[in-house]
């Protein structure tokens, strides 16, 4: 599937105030700001480390699918092999994958596991936030390829921006099955709530801090 052959389907909006979107919006803009803050305070540190463990770039770009099937560049710190996107035919079979984190994956790199284990990789996505791309809080972004292998009712969490954390995140998150992760998803859209937004950013803390499900 090609990215023109991507099409939303027609689903019924989620139902929230006509001032939600505003004070989610200004949310992520001030949360941004301050982990925007946080990146240019780390990146010297995480960048050298990057650098000293394997050849390759610092920061890894990949298209992902955003609100209303919208393409967007997301940012991450790179934490795989330079070549792992072209090694990923050698893997052996995984059910799981390509929607979830593999565990154990032979193309991460030793300070890449550590960035993963306590999610430092995602910071440069604070970037994406602030242009309007993602949301602090919302599903994770799928790549091309895996949005088209979803089913169609699956397609709602394309409703909202994708988040940098989300429901599925704070209840399983790599531990989750494909309709797990789904599930989680499509609860958080069709129940998406300022006060949900503030126990998933609570429960985010907590589990970054124990690092449930994070390889």
């Amino acid at each position: 599937m090609t990215q023109t052959d991507l099409k939303m389907p027609q689903f019924t909006k989620p139902r929230f105030g006509i001032y939600f979107p505003v004070l989610k919006r200004l949310v992520d803009i001030c949360v941004s700001f301050l982990g925007l803050v946080l990146l240019v305070i780390l990146l010297p540190f995480i960048a050298i480390a990057i650098k000293r463990d394997t050849p390759g770039p610092v920061i890894f770009s990949q298209s992902r699918i955003g609100k209303n099937m919208r393409p967007f560049k997301m940012y991450k710190f790179r934490t795989m092999l330079k070549d792992a996107e072209a090694m990923i035919d050698q893997l052996p079979p995984d059910d799981s994958s390509p929607f979830l984190q593999r565990e154990n994956d032979p193309r991460v790199t030793r300070v890449g596991a550590f960035l993963r284990r306590f999610s430092l990789d995602e910071l440069p996505q604070f970037w994406n936030i602030i242009r309007g791309e993602m949301s602090f809080i919302g599903p994770r972004p799928f790549v091309e390829t895996e949005i088209g292998q979803l089913r169609p009712e699956h397609l709602r969490r394309l409703l909202i921006r994708p988040g940098l954390t989300g429901y599925a995140q704070i209840n399983g998150r790599n531990d989750l099955s494909l309709n797990g992760r789904m599930e989680k998803d499509l609860h958080y859209v069709d129940h998406i709530t300022m006060w949900l937004d503030i126990k998933i950013f609570v429960k985010t803390i907590w589990v970054t801090y124990t690092r449930k499900g994070a390889y």
